[in-house]
Formats: C-alpha cells, structure tokens, sequence
C-alpha cells in the first residue's frame, strides 16, 4: 500500500476517533446516559459505542440520528459546506481566469449624443 494511502487512512482513523470523543462529550454535557441517548436517536445501545468508539463502520444515518437527539441536526450539511472548505475555496480561486475580457464600448442607445471629437472610451475607469 502506498505511504499517501496509508497516511489518509490514518487521518481517516484519527478524525473518526476525535468525531466518537466529541459525541461522548456532546452527550455528557447533556446529562444523557447511553440508554437515553439511544432512545432519544432510535439506535441501539450498542450502536452508540460504536459511534463513540469511532468505529467506521457505523452509518451515516445512524450519526444523523444521534447528531439530531443532541439538538445539533445541521453539524452533518455543515461538514463539507462549500463556504467553509477552504480547499474548494482555493481551487475556485485558480480556475478563475488569469485576465480580464477586453472592455468593448457599449453601442449608443437612440438619442445619446455622439462623442466629443477626439474623445476615446480608452482608459474610462469606473
């Protein structure tokens, strides 16, 4: 397995990790046993270990759940939230156009006095 592989996959574990002690923090600060919270989301008791043991193999409706009882439904939508990613962010940012498109002159709209002899568009700025 290549090292990057490696590496995400620990990034992975690490944050799924820290995700499953901040549930259990979120839940203890509630004042809520793991049977509550269980009932309170509709999972198991079991299920909810295993959230907050960080294992992967949880789904995502289950934390949708569990994330909604703690009275914080919207944290999941929140994750990849296109103005909160700043790697999304930085790659709109480079395939923006490196230059501007040429000014053209609007046409004269009927009744628009022509320019002044010798007057040019050239360098108008807003």
């Amino acid at each position: 397995m290549p090292y990057e592989a490696i590496m995400s996959n620990l990034k992975a574990l690490r944050s799924l990790s820290d995700l499953g002690q901040n549930l259990r923090l979120a839940r203890l600060a509630r004042r809520f046993s793991i049977a509550e919270l269980a009932t309170r989301a509709d999972v198991s008791e079991r299920t909810l270990i295993r959230l907050e043991k960080g294992d992967a193999g949880v789904g995502i409706g289950n934390l949708a759940a569990v994330l909604a009882a703690l009275g914080s439904p919207e944290r999941l939508a929140d994750l990849m939230a296109p103005e909160t990613d700043p790697v999304g962010l930085s790659r709109a940012l480079d395939a923006l156009p490196k230059r501007g498109r040429r000014f053209k002159p609007a046409s004269a709209a009927p009744g628009d006095a022509p320019p002044a002899p010798g007057s040019s568009r050239k360098g108008v700025s807003f």
